[in-house]
């Protein structure tokens, strides 16, 4: 059931390929946050260090300092399981938050699911 008083979001989560990718569509505020968290925890307790967390955010229109705190968060989380987390960002909506607060340069963005899904991205340790 959508409720008209608050921002809809839309939040799922699928095995695709040697991942598991949760997307996103519509607004990531504080009203809509629990329900992406919720996904998120369930996306990692299912993950590996070769079934990795790809969170696609293509669909996102607005993205607030929840939608932020909580990527980090969950970024944290996989880090202590070892568990790949990339994330998906290819709108403004999304990649503007990101790049200012400096999360860029934390998360492994990329710009489409395919090139997410790609094996050995990018390691954040090694520097």
């Amino acid at each position: 059931m959508t409720n008209t008083l608050t921002s809809p979001l839309h939040v799922q989560r699928e095995v695709e390929g040697l991942a598991i990718v949760v997307r996103a569509t519509g607004e990531l505020d504080q009203s809509t946050a629990p329900a992406f968290r919720a996904e998120l925890r369930s996306a990692l307790a299912m993950a590996t260090s070769s079934l990795p967390v790809v969170v696609d955010l293509t669909g996102v229109t607005y993205f607030g300092s929840m939608g932020l705190n909580e990527l980090l968060a969950h970024q944290r989380l996989a880090d202590e399981a070892g568990v790949p987390f990339r994330i998906v960002a290819a709108h403004r909506a999304v990649l503007r938050p990101v790049e200012v607060s400096g999360l860029d340069q934390v998360l492994d963005v990329h710009p489409d699911v395919e090139r997410a899904l790609l094996p050995r991205q990018r390691d954040r340790s090694a520097g």
